[in-house]
């Protein structure tokens, strides 16, 4: 397990304007770089309000993403998302899956192995606090980044983490044939990181909640069951709709937080998977955020 860096060694990148990002209305943005990794991170929020760094899911750095932000922004977060990967505001699923697989900072996805960029983003979010007069900060991992947040629990600076849909690595046949198989329960975070982040939460100072959908089929249930067998203590786990419920397109359900929000569209009540997701989201974050 890497220790938590005392500060942040690289920071900003100094030749920034070589290495900026497209430019995204509304959003501020800087580059961020920590052992030789380097990504654009977007900020977006009032500088008196908490701070929560947002991580993609494998759609990317996607409408639904930008949208989700907005929301959080509008109850009173600021949001930091980091670009990682993916074409820039387009939903590329299918083609990161590919990429990712063989990319070494997400260690190729294998099981029980703490990708590099993890690494980054616990640098990135030491950087965040330190800019916000020391603050305690959220972070929300989602689909592929959703077991990312383990590792930023170790940081004392983290003190709400949240694992939404957490998918890899992934299992295809139970994905398409419900065939269940030894890896459908195994995370993408090594034992050594999950038993320091299983401390922090024993002794109180971080907490995590953890979601799905009850049709997901990307993410079963063994991944939350893994995690609560990890984490006995100062882990929330949810879970939303019925076993057989399909969304609006008569598809199982998956993106917690982005594409079922999104197409669920306007007329929805609050009893409604979606809403109730985001609505427990809000209460976990405002909980141990604004304390």
């Amino acid at each position: 397990m890497s220790n938590m860096p005392e500060s942040i060694p690289d920071a900003i990148v100094t030749d920034a304007h070589l290495l900026r990002g497209p430019s995204l209305s509304g959003y501020e943005q800087f580059h961020f770089s920590h052992n030789r990794i380097d990504h654009p991170v977007y900020h977006r929020g009032d500088r008196g309000h908490p701070p929560i760094l947002l991580l993609s899911e494998l759609a990317g750095f996607a409408p639904g993403l930008l949208m989700f932000a907005d929301r959080l922004v509008q109850h009173h977060y600021q949001v930091y998302l980091p670009w990682m990967f993916g074409s820039f505001a387009k939903r590329t699923p299918l083609r990161n899956a590919v990429r990712l697989c063989v990319s070494h900072e997400f260690a190729r996805l294998k099981a029980g192995v703490s990708a590099p960029i993890t690494d980054w983003l616990r640098a990135l979010s030491l950087y965040i606090s330190v800019q916000n007069q020391n603050a305690r900060l959220g972070a929300i991992g989602m689909c592929l980044t959703g077991a990312f947040v383990i590792p930023l629990i170790i940081d004392p600076q983290v003190k709400a983490a949240v694992a939404a849909q957490p998918s890899t690595p992934l299992s295809l046949l139970y994905r398409y044939f419900a065939i269940r198989t030894r890896i459908i329960k195994a995370l993408n975070v090594s034992d050594e990181e999950i038993i320091a982040a299983r401390q922090r939460l024993n002794e109180g100072e971080a907490h995590m909640f953890a979601c799905r959908f009850r049709a997901d089929r990307i993410c079963p249930s063994e991944k939350l069951e893994h995690l609560q067998h990890e984490f006995p203590i100062g882990l929330e786990v949810k879970e939303y709709g019925g076993v057989d419920w399909r969304n609006s397109l008569n598809r199982r359900p998956h993106a917690t937080f982005t594409k079922e929000f999104r197409i669920a569209g306007e007329d929805v009540d609050d009893t409604h998977p979606s809403r109730q997701a985001f609505r427990d989201l809000i209460c976990f974050l405002d909980k141990h955020l604004r304390a």
